[in-house]
């Protein structure tokens, strides 16, 4: 592909091409059944080029080097149309990259089969269990292969991919019907414990057919990482993107080594941490990964930058470029965020909980503000805990301001989940106190 970079410096003065193989074998689950399995293959190639600090995209669905020639024509002539960007100043120089982790070569080739067998164990496994519905779920794998060159000599090839499975049950008895009650895993291998997924799911199913009403109060909230995550990817995450510095729509602007929560959140997004499911070695850019520090004993530590504003800031990209399939942009984003696990089990924290609740879901996270923090969400399915136990299923509303709430977290539990949604991030359980909640 070198010549082509070479051929692209006939046109631009700078010019960089990414080209994504992908490869998912994948099942769905829908009332009972498995419902569908697919093998879908995806090449794409993106051109950015740059002449006179005017930028010029292509997207072709191939890998095809004639094809690549017209691309690069293709964005040369996008670029001509655009007006120059006065704050680009290059694109990225090569770096030094960490040691990549051993991949599980057995993803590239799985076999959609596969799925379909571990779909039929775990809805064997849920319907033993009388009243039990599987409403909905499914499994995969995803081998992804990717290539960054650029004419500032940047040449990466990154290969890897991990699997998941997940299922949705639904409680019908006497009557009474659950909401949907959802559990998962994900590893970089095979071997996922569906076993261990269902049983989960079907032990909330039946804390959820005791429903208890919920009552405006002050308690505490356990959020579970679903719950957990949901919350945090809408209502603080994005606050920590230097773009939005640059604009002034940060609520963390000039709180850099100031407290913004309890001393026992640690954050920071490492993709080749020991839990990752995405763990690349470099960004969409080629610039190098590493493990960045977000909050560090409740203190703010930072924010994460793309080669394009770490140049308009004059500091160093954190390895953050992330690539928009849909324009062949890059933005600031996350690779694998972290958040640091505690020393005590979660059932030793609910224990000690004299009243209180643990929240499993989240309604209306995406409805967030991170410009201030602001949240207002419906906790469905949430669990009553009375003396220690959990006593039952129930609803309430949490609305606030996550930098207020932060500062309340008193235990993070031991153990910690991957979620494989919208990228990686393991997270533990987190319990708040003195969290204000409006019963329904």
């Amino acid at each position: 592909m070198e010549e082509l970079i070479k051929y692209g410096e006939k046109f631009f003065d700078e010019l960089e091409i990414a080209i994504y193989r992908t490869r998912d074998a994948s099942v769905n689950i829908e009332l009972n059944e498995v419902s569908t399995s697919a093998l879908r293959e995806r090449v794409v190639t993106i051109i950015r080029g740059l002449k006179d600090k005017r930028l010029g995209v292509s997207i072709v669905d191939t890998d095809d080097k004639r094809m690549l020639r017209d691309a690069i024509e293709r964005a040369y002539k996008m670029s001509r149309l655009n007006k120059p960007d006065e704050k680009w100043v290059s694109l990225p120089l090569p770096g030094k990259y960490r040691n990549r982790r051993k991949m599980d070569k057995e993803i590239k080739e799985i076999s959609p089969d596969y799925f379909v067998e571990l779909a039929k164990e775990g809805i064997d496994q849920a319907l033993q269990e009388e009243g039990v519905v599987v409403a909905g779920g499914g499994g995969g794998a995803e081998w992804r292969e990717s290539l960054i060159m650029n004419s500032n000599g940047i040449n990466v090839l990154q290969e890897g991919g991990g699997a998941f499975f997940y299922i949705e049950l639904v409680g019908m008895k006497e009557g009474k019907v659950t909401p949907g009650i959802f559990d998962f895993d994900a590893k970089l291998s095979l071997n996922l414990d569906v076993g261990s997924v269902v049983k989960s799911a079907v032990q909330k199913v039946k804390w959820a057919f005791n429903v208890e009403r919920s009552k405006t109060e002050e308690a505490k909230v356990i959020l579970q990482p679903w719950a957990l995550s949901s919350l945090l990817n809408y209502a603080f995450f994005p606050a920590f993107s230097g773009e939005k510095l640059m604009k002034g729509t940060t609520p963390l602007m000039n709180k850099l080594e100031e407290t913004i929560s309890s001393d026992l959140l640690n954050v920071y997004d490492d993709p080749l941490h020991e839990l990752s499911i995405n763990p690349i070695i470099a960004d969409d850019e080629g610039t190098p990964t590493r493990k960045n520090i977000l909050v560090e004993k409740g203190v703010f530590k930072g924010f994460i930058w793309d080669n394009y504003w770490a140049n308009v800031k004059e500091v160093e990209s954190t390895g953050n470029g992330k690539r928009n399939f849909s324009t062949g942009g890059i933005g600031i984003g996350f690779h694998n965020v972290v958040i640091e696990n505690g020393k005590r089990e979660i059932g030793d924290i609910i224990s000690e909980i004299k009243h209180g609740y643990l929240v499993d879901s989240f309604q209306g996270a995406h409805s967030s503000n991170p410009d201030n923090g602001n949240f207002a969400v419906v906790a469905n399915p949430a669990f009553l805990i009375e003396d220690g136990e959990i006593k039952g299923s129930t609803v309430f509303m949490m609305s606030g301001n996550i930098y207020e709430l932060l500062p309340s977290i008193y235990a993070i539990s031991k153990e910690q989940k991957v979620l494989p949604f919208g990228g990686s991030m393991v997270v533990p359980s987190v319990a708040f106190e003195n969290v204000r909640i409006a019963g329904k």
